[in-house]
């Protein structure tokens, strides 16, 4: 069964790599809701875009209440090359995995499966 990823304020570049990409891990990506008034879809996996990380906390705080126990994906030009996917960092914004942009096929694909065990 695929898995539901939602993407969070993707640009529609990336919207559409990171769906090809998703949709190659057997995900599949849900649309948004079309305004505020609408309840966020259900997914297993919420990637979010924050190109200011420092900033992002707060973002981060409203995904993780409107998709408790969901893991969490940030993706950021402002992430160094090299940062640790599960460490420091990714803790400080309440995140699971964090990701610099511009990212790889595989390195979506190895923090997808480190938050997504099968």
């Amino acid at each position: 069964m695929p898995r539901r990823v939602r993407l969070v304020d993707a640009d529609l570049i990336w919207r559409d790599l990171l769906g090809q990409w998703l949709s190659a891990l057997e995900c599949t990506v849900v649309p948004e809701p079309a305004d505020d008034a609408e309840p966020p879809p259900t997914a297993d996996l919420v990637i979010v875009d924050v190109p200011f990380p420092r900033q992002a906390v707060d973002l981060v705080r409203r995904i993780a209440c409107q998709h408790p126990n969901t893991p969490i994906l940030a993706l950021s030009a402002n992430f160094f090359s090299g940062i640790e996917c599960c460490g420091p960092v990714a803790r400080t914004l309440g995140v699971d995995c964090v990701l610099p942009k511009p990212a790889t096929r595989e390195a979506l694909a190895a923090a997808v499966r480190r938050v997504l065990p099968q």
